[in-house]
């Protein structure tokens, strides 16, 4: 009977601890599964950042990146190889730094709280589709046999189609997901919004715009918030002849400043490098009865695109421009000059554009004094006057300068000396750069100049939607 009592205690102990073993099994097979999920979940918003940092991507679908010239900053001309983005056969590591928070966490269950990359998982791309049939009802989505519900779509970006109907195009975008040391894997697809308009395919927002990478002086440079919506922040953009190898961040802000020069902005990844050349100097009317001349050294005001000049109020070919707006050209023989506490103006109201043949050198004066080169307005915007300079722009002094517009010298040098406060609304770009000063950069409307180089298509992706969790096909 002891023996008997005794087996039934061993059984019963025995189902105790199966079904404990299975409690357990269950409960590490959830968490790695929820682990799994929450991979998915970030490699979703990784792969967004990427097309929003790289935004003809978004416009390609993922069989089309490697082939994809002239991205924005990222380096993916390797698509295929090892760390390629639209390599689907390379899970991307997700690791966490048990120092950073404000009170060390261990996040890896070892004793300690000093490991810097504590692996938490892994994220790899399935599919990125893109879809241009304008269709928002029809997401395009993968069925049973790995095949798209809408085979017909091309996935190519069509400009005048897409851009006329901002709400249509779309990301199909398919991550999956796995936690650390295990064969659980979460598969998620969703549905980005792109909204292709022409705002956001012209414009790279370059408040300071250098071909010449080797920079002497960048001096203190503070980028600050657009001033016309949407409210954007202009980057610093250096050319670059090839894509880097280190990616979207591949123009460090802290490698701009050296000597204790500084550079400043609201918003991260300010600075990018750009494969395409600055645009040209424009041309000037062919008719030269079309342009004012203009004074070499100005009054101390002198407004400019007046009521009197608008029989100059036209585009180099005697047309109205292909952006539908009018404008007047002046021209100066040499250098202008334009010393402390002058003014030169655009009467708030006309386009204008001045064609400087030699240098543009401003005077800042001494401390206390202000040099206008802007408009009569604070409604006009720095597209209201557009200075094309075939030489050098030369700012001296330590007064302050106040520009509004765009001041274009792709053969010549920015130089800054003196310690001058320059506060530009507009652009400044230029082969070379050197500076001593302070410049206070906001970025105004680039689409709306003159001079409107081929962009590479970059629209912007809004929050995924219709979120499906699907069963992971590998």
């Amino acid at each position: 009977m002891v023996i008997g009592i005794g087996l039934i205690m061993v059984l019963l102990s025995s189902i105790s601890l199966l079904q404990a073993s299975e409690e357990n099994l269950t409960a590490i097979s959830k968490t790695q599964s929820s682990t799994s999920l929450a991979m998915a979940e970030l490699g979703v918003s990784r792969y967004r950042e990427l097309l929003n940092n790289n935004r003809v991507l978004a416009v390609n679908s993922l069989d089309n990146w490697v082939a994809v010239a002239n991205q924005t900053c990222d380096a993916i001309t390797n698509g295929t190889g090892a760390d390629g983005w639209s390599n689907t056969n390379v899970w991307r590591p997700v690791t966490v730094d048990e120092t950073a928070p404000t009170t060390p966490t261990d996040f890896n269950g070892d004793g300690d709280t000093i490991d810097v990359a504590v692996p938490i998982g892994n994220y790899r791309i399935v599919e990125y589709r893109y879809q241009n049939d304008n269709n928002v009802t029809d997401d395009d989505l993968v069925d049973v046999d790995g095949n798209y519900t809408d085979p017909g779509e091309d996935g190519i970006f069509d400009q005048t189609a897409d851009a006329a109907n901002p709400n249509g195009p779309r990301g199909i975008l398919t991550v999956q997901g796995q936690a650390p040391g295990s064969d659980s894997i979460a598969q998620i697809q969703v549905t980005i919004p792109i909204g292709v308009n022409i705002d956001d395919l012209d414009t790279l927002d370059p408040g300071i715009w250098i071909h010449n990478e080797t920079i002497t002086n960048w001096g203190t440079i503070n980028l600050q918030d657009s001033d016309s919506p949407p409210n954007r922040t202009g980057n610093i953009v250096l050319y670059r002849q090839a894509p880097g190898a280190t990616g979207c961040d591949d123009l460090d802000t802290s490698a701009l400043g050296g000597g204790g020069n500084t550079v400043t902005a609201p918003v991260p990844n300010v600075a990018i490098r750009d494969p395409r050349d600055l645009p040209p100097l424009i041309t000037l009317p062919t008719d030269t009865t079309k342009i004012n001349p203009l004074v070499e050294n100005i009054p101390t005001e002198l407004i400019i695109g007046k009521p009197s000049d608008k029989s100059t109020k036209i585009d180099s070919n005697g047309n109205e421009d292909t952006d539908g707006t009018k404008r007047y050209y002046y021209e100066v023989a040499g250098t202008l000059d334009i010393d402390a506490g002058e003014r030169l103006i655009t009467d708030g109201t006309a386009r204008v554009i001045v064609y400087v043949n030699g240098n543009l050198d401003v005077d800042s004066g001494g401390a206390g004094d202000v040099t206008d080169i802007t408009n009569s307005s604070n409604d006009a915007t720095s597209r209201f006057l557009e200075i094309h300079v075939t030489g050098d722009v030369n700012i001296s002094g330590s007064g302050t300068v106040n520009i509004k517009g765009l001041i274009h010298a792709p053969n010549g040098q920015v130089d800054i000396t003196g310690g001058p406060t320059v506060n530009l609304i507009g652009s400044i770009w230029a082969d070379s750069w050197s500076n001593t000063g302070t410049v206070n950069v906001t970025t105004s409307e680039y689409e709306h100049y003159s001079i409107t180089p081929q962009r590479t298509p970059k629209p912007l992706t809004f929050a995924p939607t219709g979120w499906e969790q699907q069963e992971a096909t590998n």
